[in-house]
């Protein structure tokens, strides 16, 4: 084998090709992938790694992911960790990407999403590239894929569950900051804002009589089960996070061509179908706990949800205007993220 090797190499050489041929002892292209969550999370041992191993698979071993063992930068400081060559890749919750590409808000706007993950994952993705993909709003990234958690829900941690938007109003909430904390304020209620990660402390001390912009799953996951005592389902979600996992165009173009497009083809919305299907299966394990605890779940009115709407309806007219800035059609692009929502359900329900 070796001196067959070395004289393919000679001729090669010789005909003037050596440039051409792959060095035997050529090292893989080794991506340094961020994720910003715990280390011990499923997002860092699961989903990420997954994303590594169709990489490396679609590109045949020539690029390799690897994962730090804690975040590289704080969370709201992926994109420019990977801009500034911190790191190679990441995931960026997109929140704060949305001065810069708003289109992909589509998926966080109140009252538009569902609880599905997949079903959201899959249509956000169609939604971006057939609207936004154009516009190059990531920049100096690509994007590799979208990734969507369950909706909201709204949670009471007194006996009185929440059954209208005067529930609402009546008492204390905890609630994600912007746009939800936002909206929770204009029903008039009291409003304690912070990060997920501060929940149980609020929580567990009485501060509130209710929480929302997290998903019906979560009372279970962040140890909330002993202080809710009902969780109030609408059809259409308050909020619903978003995720980007992009790598910086730097080391894009050391991937060949062939590379990139098996690479694109192995990630888009077939990761994102896979890595959303497995956070449902999450989401529904953790609620038969919480259900089979005693929690009780309330299906909220139609006409309940009408109120929300409304009070939500500022948030989306004003994300309608920003995108017209781009030459969107902001209702077109909610209408075609309803319709996709509604057909991989469908497709999923098989």
């Amino acid at each position: 084998m070796r001196m067959t090797y070395r004289r393919t190499a000679l001729v090669a050489a010789v005909l003037g090709l050596a440039p051409f041929l792959p060095s035997r002892g050529m090292a893989a292209e080794t991506v340094l992938f961020n994720c910003f969550f715990p280390p011990q999370h499923y997002m860092c041992r699961e989903f990420v790694p997954e994303l590594g191993k169709r990489v490396e698979k679609a590109s045949e071993g020539r690029v390799k992911v690897q994962i730090p063992p804690k975040s590289a930068a704080a969370p709201g400081d992926q994109y420019d960790a990977v801009v500034n060559g911190v790191v190679d890749g990441a995931l960026q919750f997109n929140q704060f990407l949305g001065n810069m590409a708003p289109g992909v808000l589509v998926g966080q706007l109140p009252f538009v999403g569902a609880e599905s993950s997949r079903s959201t994952t899959v249509a956000l993705w169609r939604t971006y590239q057939k609207f936004f993909a154009p516009k190059n709003e990531y920049k100096k990234v690509v994007l590799l894929a979208l990734y969507s958690g369950n909706g909201a829900e709204f949670f009471s941690t007194i006996d009185k569950p929440i059954m209208t938007v005067e529930d609402i109003r009546d008492r204390k909430m905890w609630a994600l900051p912007g746009v939800t904390a936002d909206l929770v304020k204009a029903t008039g209620s009291s409003v304690v804002s912070g990060p997920a990660v501060q929940m149980l402390e609020i929580i567990s001390k009485g501060v509130v009589d209710g929480y929302t912009g997290v998903p019906s799953s979560t009372a279970e996951e962040f140890k909330l089960r002993p202080y809710t005592k009902s969780v109030t389902v609408f059809k259409d979600k308050i909020f619903q996070p978003t995720f980007s996992f992009f790598i910086s165009e730097i080391k894009w173009a050391k991937f060949t061509p062939k590379d990139q497009a098996a690479i694109k083809a192995a990630l888009g919305e077939d990761y994102g179908r896979f890595i959303s299907t497995a956070q449902d299966a999450k989401h529904e394990a953790n609620n038969k706990k919480i259900w089979g605890a005693g929690v009780k779940r309330i299906v909220g009115s139609d006409a309940e949800l009408a109120k929300l709407e409304a009070l939500g309806k500022p948030v989306v007219d004003a994300w309608v205007e920003k995108i017209k800035a781009i030459g969107v059609d902001g209702r077109e692009v909610i209408a075609f993220y309803k319709k996709a929502i509604a057909e991989e359900g469908a497709l999923a329900a098989k």
